[in-house]
């Protein structure tokens, strides 16, 4: 009889061992869910981050000369950032440092948008440092065939969690982990780190899920303006030979005791198929968000040495047919 009951006390301890750990995953994922739909609220933060980019010319490949020799140069490189945002009005600087593979000379490209404007200085095209290109902003927001204009800039945040939710909300919460212990932010706090890791065990899960999303993933960016009709149909086509997630890779969120997402990171790699050979590529970024909702002025004063980016423009858009 004792045997009996030291087996069953055995059998129902990792029973409620099992019910309890699969409760503490779903909670895991729900916090991060949260998370991301408390990203929307952000009307203003600084920002620091990196990417570094290992990617095939058949992923960021253009018919145009000038477009494909700008995409040359981030191909396979590490890019820096450190800025501010603010929603409404639309305000954001930003200066972009960007080192080509195997060079030790990176350059840099200052961005700011204020009074619907966006002002840019790229090395490749500016004669001078003071010398900026402008962008109307509001003149491109009432050509509907853009898909860039002010509204899409103004809804970056709420078009993230929106397609965070689409991938993220498809996975299964036994994926979903919580450190331990707290990891401590930049400003002294701390904040509960989560992540999901891609291996061997979910890798083909997972991409069958990016398969599934991937049509109204597409759907999102194009109704965003992040992407034309034309270009979003193209990818439609091609989407069973998109994207193919790779194992080892890892996603990692901070989140504050305000339920805000303060510092991400995503390392994963993939492949994509053209011309019935495979890729490989890869892509690390890092991201930190600061001093959400204080409304941080920006520290960069509109150029006065402004040329129209109009000429450009026509350059390497293609022409109509």
């Amino acid at each position: 009889m004792s045997k009996k009951w030291i087996t069953l006390t055995a059998v129902t301890a990792i029973s409620l061992i099992s019910l309890t750990a699969c409760t503490d995953n779903t909670k895991i994922k729900e916090a991060l869910e949260q998370s991301l739909n408390k990203q929307k609220e952000m009307k203003s933060y600084t920002f620091d981050g990196s990417t570094t980019l290992a990617i095939g010319d058949g992923l960021m490949k253009s018919s145009n000369p000038l477009t494909n020799g700008l995409l040359s140069l981030v191909r396979e490189s590490t890019i820096d950032w450190k800025g501010i945002s603010n929603v409404d009005p639309l305000q954001f600087q930003t200066d972009l440092k960007i080192t080509p593979k195997g060079s030790t000379s990176p350059f840099e490209i200052p961005i700011l948008i204020k009074d619907s404007k966006l002002y840019f200085n790229m090395p490749a095209l500016n004669k001078t440092a003071d010398e900026y290109y402008a962008i109307d902003l509001q003149k491109i927001s009432q050509n509907s065939t853009s898909p860039l204009s002010v509204d899409t800039l103004k809804n970056t945040s709420q078009l993230s969690t929106t397609l965070g939710n689409l991938i993220f909300s498809g996975i299964d919460p036994k994926w979903y982990k919580e450190a331990k212990e707290p990891v401590r932010l930049k400003d002294g706090s701390s904040a509960k780190s989560i992540s999901v890791e891609l291996t061997s065990k979910n890798e083909k899960e997972l991409n069958t899920l990016l398969q599934t999303k991937l049509p109204e993933f597409i759907g999102q960016l194009q109704n965003n303006g992040f992407l034309t009709a034309d270009k979003a149909e193209q990818l439609k086509k091609n989407q069973a030979n998109l994207f193919q997630l790779k194992a080892p890779g890892k996603m990692v969120v901070a989140i504050d005791d305000a339920g805000f997402i303060r510092d991400q990171t995503i390392d994963v790699g993939f492949t994509i198929t053209i011309d019935g050979k495979a890729q490989d590529n890869h892509i690390l970024f890092h991201q930190t968000y600061d001093a959400i909702n204080q409304a941080s002025p920006l520290t960069k004063e509109i150029p006065k040495n402004v040329k129209s980016f109009d000429e450009i423009l026509k350059l390497i858009t293609p022409a109509k047919k």
